[in-house]
């Protein structure tokens, strides 16, 4: 299980993910999609923990990171 709760990224003074949430079960397939330059990637790396978040929590499989 995944869950994303009030995900906030910016880079200088560009916010690129507003609050963003969501939870996905165990073999459920999501879909991420919208034009170029969304933040659709940033959500992806602070996911993966390739970039830092600003505020927020994710919560993989029961850890929060």
């Amino acid at each position: 299980m995944i869950i994303v709760e009030n995900l906030v990224k910016s880079y200088a003074t560009q916010r690129v993910l507003h609050g963003v949430s969501m939870s996905q079960q165990r073999g459920e397939a999501v879909v991420i999609i919208g034009p170029s330059g969304c933040g659709k990637s940033t959500f992806l790396r602070c996911l993966n923990q390739m970039e830092k978040l600003d505020s927020g929590r994710i919560t993989i499989a029961g850890i929060t990171i």
